[in-house]
């Protein structure tokens, strides 16, 4: 997959790796997908690590072959991620 950044986002994050918070473009995005991935994930009670294994099993999931089965399978997984999440908790 290639992306295209506008031409203020380049300068965002070429300022960002040349002020030294991070080495490379690389790293800059990546931690920037992370923070993506946590708020896409808010109210998620598992840990860092279930989550991070949740998101590279959604990447190796294979390569989608129409935008409507990706929503659907999309939709069915997160259905039974819940329900499964839900069977864990307490109950009170």
């Amino acid at each position: 997959m290639s992306i295209h950044l506008t031409q203020e986002q380049e300068q965002r994050l070429q300022a960002v790796v040349t002020a030294g918070t991070y080495p490379s473009t690389e790293a800059a995005l990546n931690a920037a997908l992370a923070v993506v991935e946590r708020t896409a994930a808010h109210g998620f009670e598992g840990s860092e690590g279930e989550l991070n294994a949740l998101l590279l099993e959604g990447l190796d999931a294979g390569e989608p072959t129409d935008a409507d089965d990706v929503w659907q399978r999309v939709t069915a997984q997160t259905d039974q991620m819940l329900a499964d999440h839900e069977t864990r908790l307490p109950r009170s």
